[in-house]
């Protein structure tokens, strides 16, 4: 298959819709981004959304904004840092990609759309000389382990590559490290509430 990553436009927009439908069907809807909230990303930080194309389909999408980050005060909620969806918390000068969503359609998973995305993302980091990616990162794979270890645990087995887990393990491989846990980030009632507060340095960066 032959995919295609370029900017997100108004065109998407519907598909992306169905998408974050698809990809997170146990998620609070209130977390889901929908035509208003996709809408205002294009209007903030158009150069920071992405979508890969197949056959001029929509088939994933990456939302992010620039953000300063205070790592010694680095708890904060989904909600909050994005601004409801609206992403009206983009700082034009912010250091940071903040990397608010990566969604991939269930019928093309397993075939690199997520690193494909990711590179859009280092890129974008180069082209701004940000400091690098930062974001909250769910576990899924956790759920079978919660009995047997904490968060904590299992994010370091997965880093170790002791254990797999379906998006911890892809971010891990495109550049990103484990930095800290991040209590009550959104709500799942499948996932739980906590997610991985995950790091990438941009190795280019010019102070």
């Amino acid at each position: 298959m032959q995919f295609t990553v370029v900017n997100t436009a108004h065109e998407h927009i519907d598909a992306l819709e169905e998408i974050q439908r698809l990809c997170y069907p146990t998620l609070d809807p209130s977390h889901l981004l929908r035509r208003p909230h996709l809408e205002s990303h294009l209007r903030i930080f158009p150069a920071g959304q992405h979508v890969a194309l197949y056959e001029g389909r929509p088939v994933a999408m990456s939302s992010t904004l620039r953000q300063h980050v205070d790592f010694e005060h680095s708890q904060h909620a989904f909600d909050d840092v994005i601004a409801g969806g609206f992403f009206t918390t983009h700082e034009p000068t912010g250091e940071w990609l903040y990397g608010a969503d990566m969604s991939t359609h269930p019928d093309f998973r397993q075939k690199g759309l997520a690193s494909l995305l990711y590179q859009a993302r280092r890129d974008l980091i180069k082209q701004l000389n940000l400091r690098g990616m930062v974001g909250g990162g769910m576990v899924p794979g956790y759920r079978f382990y919660k009995d047997q270890m904490t968060l904590e645990e299992y994010a370091a087995r997965v880093s170790r590559g002791e254990l797999k887990d379906p998006t911890l393990t892809p971010q891990l491989k495109n550049g990103y490290v484990v930095r800290g846990i991040i209590r009550d980030y959104l709500h799942d009632e499948l996932l739980g509430n906590d997610a991985t507060l995950i790091v990438y340095d941009n190795p280019d960066y010019r102070p």
